[in-house]
């Protein structure tokens, strides 16, 4: 006798916005393009005068709930999504980054055989404000999580591949809304603290990068911010993962203003900066800030096969 059909778990996805129109609709048609039968999609507004609402207005069928209105920041608007969310895992994604071929049928699966798992994240790529891909945020390596790594100040989890445990986000309490950079990274930190995270070795997710989004502009300010949470948790007022990012700031601020800095200085950074990479090794690290080790899920799990072309060259199949 034939075992019945394991349901499909619920995945409930928040997009938070703000004039964010020129990006919004190729987020929304790679949410679409899942075809994920069990989906709920909120989408929270902070009041855009752009054309994001006639995009929100043209996919409005297809959308669970909608609001524009302001709000107090991208946490609070996140939380505000989550607030709303029914589904068994949760994830935000960011009006100007988007989904790859297979993501929800690949996190899915994984949560079908590890429903514990506080959250389950992947690869993905970084790609310009085109859309024209940069590199894998991996740059190879399958994906593994060590908490120690992350709360010494490695921010290697890329937010768009992660999908969060509903049931745990609700025991640690949404998003801290008073944060405004490194909100994920304190989330993962909190979820990491009462269930093991489950890493998959598949791209699933594209991250955009260019100069208006706060990773790229958000600077000092941003890595002030990872500093403290880093404190927070390592009881340390500089970790070496901090310390990396405050010298890969001032290099790039150096290397865009040659003309304010002696050529004595900027080599002297460059060579602070790789000794100071040399200490990530002493966390379980790499000097690019990634860390070391072997992916730790059982090795029964399997992915369907690809067969597109963005197929081929994202979502890679499970080791």
């Amino acid at each position: 006798m034939s075992q019945p059909a394991v349901a499909l778990p619920k995945i409930s996805i928040v997009t938070p916005s703000l004039n964010q129109g020129r990006f919004l609709e190729q987020c929304l048609r790679s949410i679409f393009a899942q075809q994920y039968s069990n989906l709920e999609l909120i989408v929270i507004d902070g009041g855009s005068t752009d054309e994001t609402l006639d995009i929100i207005h043209k996919y409005a069928a297809r959308i669970t709930h909608w609001v524009s209105e302001p709000d107090a920041g991208q946490s609070d608007a996140i939380n505000k999504g989550f607030h709303q969310a029914t589904g068994d895992l949760v994830a935000w994604l960011n009006a100007d980054d988007y989904y790859l071929d297979d993501c929800l049928q690949t996190v899915a699966l994984a949560y079908q055989q590890h429903p514990e798992a506080s959250f389950i994240f992947g690869d993905g790529l970084r790609v310009d404000e085109q859309g024209t891909e940069k590199s894998s945020f991996w740059e190879g390596q399958a994906p593994i999580f060590d908490r120690r790594a992350l709360i010494y100040g490695l921010n290697y989890i890329l937010q768009p591949a992660c999908f969060i445990n509903h049931r745990c986000l609700k025991e640690i309490g949404y998003l801290n809304p008073n944060l405004h950079y490194g909100m994920d990274t304190d989330l993962w930190i909190r979820l990491s603290g009462i269930a093991q995270p489950l890493a998959v070795p598949a791209v699933v997710a594209a991250s955009r990068e260019y100069g208006e989004t706060k990773t790229s502009s958000g600077s000092f300010a941003r890595i002030e911010e990872l500093r403290r949470i880093a404190e927070k948790y390592s009881d340390l007022p500089l970790t070496p993962g901090v310390l990396c990012y405050y010298l890969d700031t001032l290099h790039r601020l150096v290397e865009s203003h040659p003309e304010h800095y002696p050529e004595s200085f900027r080599r002297d950074l460059l060579i602070f900066w790789e000794k100071s990479g040399a200490l990530l090794s002493q966390y379980n690290a790499r000097p690019n800030g990634l860390p070391i080790g072997k992916v730790s899920q059982p090795d029964h799990i399997t992915s369907r096969p690809r067969t597109s072309q963005r197929q081929s060259t994202g979502l890679r199949s499970w080791l």
